[in-house]
Parts: C-alpha cells; sequence; structure tokens
C-alpha cells in the first residue's frame, strides 16, 4: 500500500511539472504576442478571427448538443 501511495504520489508530482511547465509557456506566449500587437509588428485580422470562432462554436455545438436545441 506505501509503494502505490508513494508511486501516486509521484506521478501527481510529474502531472504537477508537466502543467505548470504548460501554463508558464502558454503565458510567455500570450506576453509576447501582446506585446508584438502593441508594438504594431502583429497585426489581427478581424473577419478571420471570427470565423475561426464560429467554427469552434459551432463544433462545441456536435460534442456537446444542448437538450432544448430541435
Amino acid at each position: 500500500m506505501v509503494k502505490n501511495h508513494r508511486e501516486s504520489s509521484e506521478k501527481l508530482e510529474g502531472s504537477e511539472k508537466r502543467i505548470s511547465f504548460v501554463i508558464n509557456t502558454t503565458e510567455d506566449k500570450v506576453s509576447r504576442l501582446r506585446q508584438a500587437y502593441l508594438d504594431g509588428q502583429l497585426m489581427v485580422n478581424s473577419e478571420r478571427l471570427a470565423d475561426k470562432m464560429l467554427a469552434f462554436e459551432r463544433q462545441l455545438e456536435i460534442v456537446f448538443p444542448e437538450k432544448d436545441s430541435p
């Protein structure tokens, strides 16, 4: 039982480290993109962004259909 607890604890610690890395990497990327936008180096195509957002919404509706939808 102690061995299983130790293995579970080690797996949890490994998972926490991976999640932390992903979060930190994402935060760094967002910071760099924000700064590039503020510096005028990054242009946002709002029409393309809106199209992608709508496509994402459609995918969510397929995966998680509302119960009240016809």
